[in-house]
């Protein structure tokens, strides 16, 4: 299982900073974070989950549902054992409160105390020894994108704390811009083969390449 300090090295390599002396280990952990982030929302983590009703009603707070960050459908139980699924905004709208995914279900469907429903939601990648992870979620697959991802978030943020720092030299500042936007025009090309490789419908609402922000 790969951890956090393996993923720092490649980055590390990558960057030519093996001893960390330009690059801090504050602001590599920021750029994974960044790069994380980006990858969650161009290449989401899709789970399932099955969920059982405790009380009846429209509303359901998901409390055994962790890290949600976006329900793509709810499967209910439907007439003769036949199962439905129900798709957003038109058979169920829902929030974050506190953390907690909270459904409304809308139409006739109404759960029932003890119905069990199939939650598919998305949820955040982890990386064991990062932000206290305990565990890596993140596929093998995709570790490659998220050190590119990373480096190039490494250099912008770099470069953009040397803008106005008394004795700096703009010239570096203007190299390490150049450096990450290479690494970034990688990491994107990645993101769009990966995304070919799916083996999902893309769920609705996430944005589909770096133009479709409004989908988010």
């Amino acid at each position: 299982m790969t951890k956090y300090d393996d993923i720092n090295a490649r980055v590390r390599a990558l960057l030519e900073d093996g001893a960390a002396q330009r690059f801090s280990a504050d602001l590599l952990a920021a750029a994974m974070r960044q790069a994380l982030e980006e990858m969650e929302q161009r290449l989401p983590r899709v789970l399932s989950s099955e969920f059982t009703v405790i009380s009846s009603g429209r509303e359901q707070a998901l409390l055994t549902i962790d890290d949600c960050r976006y329900i793509i459908s709810v499967t209910t139980p439907g007439d003769n054992g036949a199962a439905s699924e129900l798709q957003p905004e038109t058979c169920f709208t829902y929030v974050l409160l506190n953390g907690t995914p909270t459904l409304h279900f809308l139409g006739a469907y109404i759960p029932a105390a003890g119905d069990g429903l199939t939650l598919h939601y998305t949820a955040g990648y982890t990386i064991e020894g990062l932000d206290d992870a305990l565990d890596t979620t993140l596929p093998s697959t995709l570790e490659g994108a998220l050190v590119d991802g990373a480096a190039a978030q490494a250099c912008l943020l770099r470069a953009g704390s040397l803008v106005g720092r008394y004795g700096s030299d703009p010239r570096e500042s203007s190299r390490l811009m150049a450096i990450g936007q290479l690494w970034r025009a990688t990491f994107e090309r990645a993101l769009n083969g990966l995304k070919l490789m799916q083996d999902f419908g893309f769920p609705p609402g996430f944005p589909l390449d770096k133009w479709d922000r409004v989908r988010k």
